[in-house]
């Protein structure tokens, strides 16, 4: 089949992960797939090239694939609007690639404009087969619109009626599904696919080696967080551990909003703390290599239910020990296999867990290779692959 993807993230962020990773494995089952994504470096054109690899790109195929088509479109306008994915061009220009091609399917992650809008302008006309991908409930609780009710009401009715369209759904959670079920998409379309474990890309690194890469000093403790909501839970347990392990450092990747930074300079624990800000492809593992411990406090809220946060993901791939709470879909991960630790909610109970774990390397090292382990073993997303694959021909 020739399949076409549409992401309505920016390349490398968010949901491309994972439209990325569900293209490559159609595309090793034999599939001729293209994924439409929003350009991070240009507003106004286009760009196509080849991937294999999360890292690199490539005129033409070259070597052995699984190989996909990557499309990034203009960025200009991308959040004209609350949320992404409302760029004009990227729209026109997603719509006049259905409009020129025959595609046998089309695959939309999520629901905005940028993917909602093509399907419906051409799907009568070009006869292919949708299918969704539902990863995040914006309308459930990620999206609030400054508390605009009328806003979040529209944004949950879009963001549910692109499924109906759909031949089949696949869901990351259970949560999700339970809604999908709610709302009247019949259970012969639903697919349970969790989020995988980018192994390929992903590896364990030497600690010191890591931490002389960024100059970053071999004796302290060092706990590695990835940008999670506002940041400000992060913060505050941070600075219970440094309570008690004054030398910690918090290495923050990804951008923290304003508040988390103020509340670091109220608790005083910001010269402790490593603005890592975005990192490149390349540094990523190895940033994450640097850590004693990676945290990333979850909410028992809706949200967090309903989503799977990758980066726990990426924590246990590079094999290291990981704190986080028995929220969804990552508690019972977590309670199945000894791969981290369960935290309690307050901020003592957490920081707590990191403490124990400083203090207790043999650990920090049996959670770190047992969770590299079941990364490998069962949610590597070639493992993920028949399921994905299995999703085109039922």
């Amino acid at each position: 089949m020739q399949i076409l993807a549409l992401n309505f993230t920016e390349k490398g962020v968010g949901t491309y992960l994972r439209a990325f990773y569900f293209c490559r494995e159609l595309a090793r089952a034999g599939h001729k797939v293209t994924l439409a994504t929003v350009s991070r470096t240009s507003r106004f054109r286009s760009a196509i090239s080849y991937k294999r690899d999360w890292i690199g790109e490539s005129s033409e195929p070259r070597g052995a694939g699984p190989w996909i088509r990557l499309i990034e479109g203009p960025s200009w306008g991308n959040r004209f609007l609350p949320g992404t994915g409302w760029g004009p061009l990227d729209i026109w220009k997603r719509t006049r690639e259905l409009e020129t091609s025959n595609y046998d399917a089309v695959f939309g992650f999520e629901y905005q404009p940028n993917v909602s809008w093509p399907v419906y302008f051409t799907q009568r006309r070009k006869h292919y087969a949708f299918y969704s991908d539902w990863c995040d409930w914006f309308g459930g609780s990620s999206n609030w619109f400054g508390g605009w009710k009328i806003a979040h009401r529209i944004d949950s009715y879009l963001e549910e009626k692109i499924r109906f369209r759909a031949a089949r759904v696949s869901v990351t959670s259970k949560v999700l599904q339970d809604r999908a079920l709610s709302i009247g998409i019949p259970k012969e379309r639903l697919a349970h696919i969790p989020n995988g474990a980018p192994t390929e890309y992903i590896t364990p690194k030497n600690r010191r080696a890591a931490r002389e890469r960024f100059r970053l000093p071999e004796d302290s403790p060092i706990i590695v967080a990835v940008s999670n909501g506002d940041m400000c839970r992060e913060m505050r347990i941070f600075g219970e551990v440094l309570r008690r392990a004054p030398k910690s450092v918090l290495l923050l990747i990804g951008n923290v909003a304003p508040p988390a930074w103020e509340l670091a300079e109220q608790l005083a624990i910001e010269d402790r703390i490593g603005r890592m800000g975005w990192v490149s492809d390349e540094d990523y593992p190895w940033i994450l290599g640097c850590a004693d411990v990676c945290i990333c406090p979850l909410e028992d809220s809706l949200n967090d239910r309903a989503r799977w946060p990758t980066k726990i993901l990426d924590f246990l791939t590079a094999g290291r020990a990981t704190v986080t709470n028995p929220v969804g879909e990552v508690g019972r991960l977590f309670c199945k296999s000894d791969v981290g630790v369960l935290a309690g909610y307050s901020d003592k109970e957490f920081a707590a867990e990191v403490l124990a774990l400083f203090h207790a390397p043999d650990r920090r090292q049996f959670l770190g290779e047992t969770a590299r382990k079941v990364m490998v073993q069962q949610w590597d997303w070639r493992v993920r692959g028949p399921q994905i694959a299995g999703m085109m021909v039922a």
